[in-house]
């Protein structure tokens, strides 16, 4: 049974139409989420990762010091995937002097956590822009 998760509409955003995702409440109430067997058992491993994650939030002074250093080993492992060369002492290093052993990879890898700062003060923003892929690949106005 295919579940519909939410529905689209078209709004203004930064001077611009667009079409945004507004997904239903979670969990589903039609039909009603079953968790047995696997799902369970993921459920319940997720459950004690997010506790462990909440204790550890509650030992350092900012939310983002603690994402610090995520951020940047998840832009490395990413620009890796994409074929930079670029290691997180690479980027630390780059951050700190502007200076690298592969500068380029560097600045490719400060790119991305660019683009995630930007984002991320963007969704913050009562004026910021969605968070939005669309909800079609039909144009707006056709």
């Amino acid at each position: 049974m295919r579940r519909i998760t939410g529905r689209c509409q078209v709004t203004q955003a930064g001077g611009e139409t667009v079409r945004e995702f507004i997904p239903h409440p979670l969990p589903p109430s039609r039909p009603a989420l079953a968790l047995d067997g696997e799902s369970a058992a993921r459920h319940a491993e997720a459950i004690a990762a997010m506790a462990r994650l909440e204790v550890v939030g509650t030992m350092v002074p900012d939310a983002d010091w603690f994402l610090y250093g995520f951020v940047r080993k998840e832009a490395v492992i990413t620009s890796q995937i994409e074929g930079t060369r670029a290691t997180l002492q690479d980027v630390l290093t780059f951050e700190a002097t502007k200076q690298s052993e592969r500068p380029e990879d560097a600045q490719e890898v400060c790119n991305y956590i660019d683009a995630l700062t930007y984002a991320r003060g963007e969704m913050a923003s009562p004026r910021g822009l969605p968070l939005t892929m669309g909800c079609s690949g039909k144009p707006i106005n056709g």
